[in-house]
């Protein structure tokens, strides 16, 4: 018999015994409706569940190894974890693949329970059973299990749409996400995907605060799809980077996001997908619409634009953060002193060599930071600021591209007269409210 222990857990072979345990917390309805069975009805059924569907080999009771977060005694029953093999799964195929099923009751949701469980036995599969692929499936909208997918490191695979959930007499949509143990996508493969993908679309330059950041190698792909888009989260500072293709992809997106992240979506017309209003009172996401610059050579180079007689720009470093600060709000002083060691503002230095402005670029390589110091403006240096970053960017083989906030008509004219085109989206950006 089995047993693995892990460092809070005991998963162990189901026993009769454990048929009130198991009844206590699968009467819960909320427990077994997202996993697609109906609630226990009495200790009697919890037993025959036991006998009948629970007793295998590769089906386990999670338990609990020493004393609990609330005082819970040794060897209480948490939840239940298992891997199915082809010939009962509804994902694996092969005699080396299995499908990982599991649940947690809700006095230990948010634990952290069910992924140590599901690690260990996972790597117990590997070494003993000689399992090189894991299936999961989770219902679209159960963002429990779809962060427990993404903590393991499963990869999304495809959304089964119209799935028969018979124990219910329900259709749910199914989201299928693999784990590859001998060896998974090589993140350049992954982000080639992304781009192919996004690069298909009829209006690309939708998609440049992903595509950018991913030819710059500054994110994780975590989930791309023809049926699904891309969702990506930044190396950096964690912000969550959203494109789904349809309503059902930005729910499976949506459940793939932890509480709290800061999300950047590419399409507003998902927000209520991501952060319904019912749930998350206060909600003010910032929307922004996407201006790019699509010419071949940059304004400065066809002679479109010109600088001032005289000025230059250069990248400034740490030795200017107050400088910095003292003008621009928008990021906290731990960012600007990160994108002043990055190189990622420019000084504009007038023909005396005083500093006039600054500009700078994002996480996501966008244009933004433009400041003109009070005393300097309306002699054109905002336009040189900008017109010699599009020159930078366009060097090194980038895109250019900004977010102009919707009520921002100054921003708006400058990027007309730089040769920038509105793309017809708004972005929004806003912290992933709490799931209830």
């Amino acid at each position: 018999m089995t047993v693995i222990n892990t460092q809070r857990l005991v998963l162990r072979p189901w026993e009769d015994a454990d048929a009130e345990a198991l009844f206590a917390l699968a009467s819960d309805p909320a427990v077994g409706s997202a996993a697609g069975w109906p609630a226990h009805a009495s200790v009697e059924e919890s037993r025959d569940v036991i006998r009948d569907v629970l007793r295998g080999k590769e089906s386990f009771a999670v338990c609990l190894r020493g004393t609990g977060e609330a005082g819970e005694a040794a060897g209480t029953l948490v939840g239940a974890v298992a891997l199915t093999d082809a010939a009962a799964s509804t994902h694996a195929a092969a005699a080396d693949e299995r499908e990982l099923g599991y649940w947690t009751g809700r006095p230990f949701w948010g634990r952290g329970y069910m992924p140590e469980a599901a690690r260990a036995l996972i790597g117990h599969a590997r070494r003993a059973w000689g399992v090189r692929t894991v299936w999961l499936g989770f219902y679209v909208g159960n963002r429990a299990s779809a962060r427990v997918a993404t903590r393991l490191g499963f990869r999304y695979v495809r959304c089964d749409r119209g799935v028969d959930v018979p124990l219910l007499g329900e259709v749910r949509d199914e989201a299928v996400m693999r784990l590859d143990l001998a060896a998974a996508p090589a993140e350049e493969e992954l982000a080639r995907r992304v781009r192919e993908l996004l690069a298909g679309d009829p209006e690309p330059a939708r998609f440049l605060s992903i595509t950018e950041p991913v030819k710059l190698g500054r994110v994780t792909v975590l989930a791309v799809g023809d049926d699904l888009g891309a969702l990506v989260r930044f190396k950096r500072n964690g912000a969550y980077f959203a494109a789904p293709v349809d309503g059902c992809a930005a729910r499976i997106m949506a459940s793939m996001v932890p509480d709290g992240a800061l999300v950047s979506l590419c399409d507003e017309r998902y927000l209520e997908v991501f952060a319904p209003g019912a749930a998350y009172e206060g909600l003010d996401p910032g929307r922004y619409e996407l201006w790019a610059y699509g010419a071949d050579a940059s304004p400065l180079a066809t002679g479109a634009i010109a600088l001032p007689e005289g000025f230059t720009i250069a990248p400034l470093g740490p030795g200017d953060i107050d400088t910095v600060e003292a003008h621009y709000a928008l990021l906290s002083h731990g960012e600007i002193e990160d994108h002043l060691e990055r190189g990622w503002i420019y000084g504009g230095f007038d023909a005396s060599g005083a500093l006039v402005g600054f500009i700078g670029a994002h996480d996501e390589a966008s244009m933004g930071m433009l400041e003109v110091f009070p005393e300097a403006r309306r002699r054109g240096y905002a336009q040189a600021l900008e017109a010699a970053l599009i020159d930078t960017f366009m060097a090194a083989g980038r895109i250019p591209y900004c977010h102009v906030a919707l009520d921002n008509e100054a921003s708006k004219a400058l990027q007309r007269k730089l040769g920038l085109r509105r793309i017809d989206t708004v972005q929004c950006w806003f912290g992933m409210p709490p799931r209830r």
